[in-house]
């Protein structure tokens, strides 16, 4: 769960585009929570994050963050997960008002040649919007 910790804060730091390219391995698969197809591999994810409106390159104006609540790995230490709660605080609108949305995750984590652990597989769902 450090690992995931640490992964929430360059998130908070520096975005979640840097955080993700940083964490990703170079296999990686993200499948977003919207209507976005999913990206295969970091080369396509730094695409996917350079274009116009990909929402999540600035810190100072859209913010996403999560905390791990349970992780897990395989006998061998080589392969984990974590899951829990993430949420996204966007740029105000015209009103000055804040978007947020809210949801689960899953990460798969796998160890590399270096020891480090490495994002394999993100997913996420959202939370139904408050009444």
């Amino acid at each position: 769960m450090n690992t995931d910790r640490a992964f929430s804060a360059m998130s908070i730091a520096k975005g979640s585009n840097a955080a993700f390219l940083f964490y990703m391995a170079d296999d990686a698969r993200i499948f977003g929570i919207g209507t976005e197809p999913p990206i295969y591999g970091k080369e396509a994810a730094a695409k996917r994050f350079a274009e116009p409106g990909s929402g999540n390159g600035d810190p100072k104006v859209n913010v996403l963050s999560w905390s791990p609540e349970h992780a897990d790995a395989s006998a061998d230490g080589t392969v984990g997960w974590t899951d829990g709660v993430w949420t996204f605080v966007g740029a105000p609108n015209e009103k000055g008002e804040r978007p947020k949305a809210s949801g689960h995750y899953l990460t798969v984590w796998k160890k590399d040649a270096e020891g480090d652990w490495k994002l394999e597989a993100d997913m996420g769902t959202m939370n139904p919007a408050p009444k």
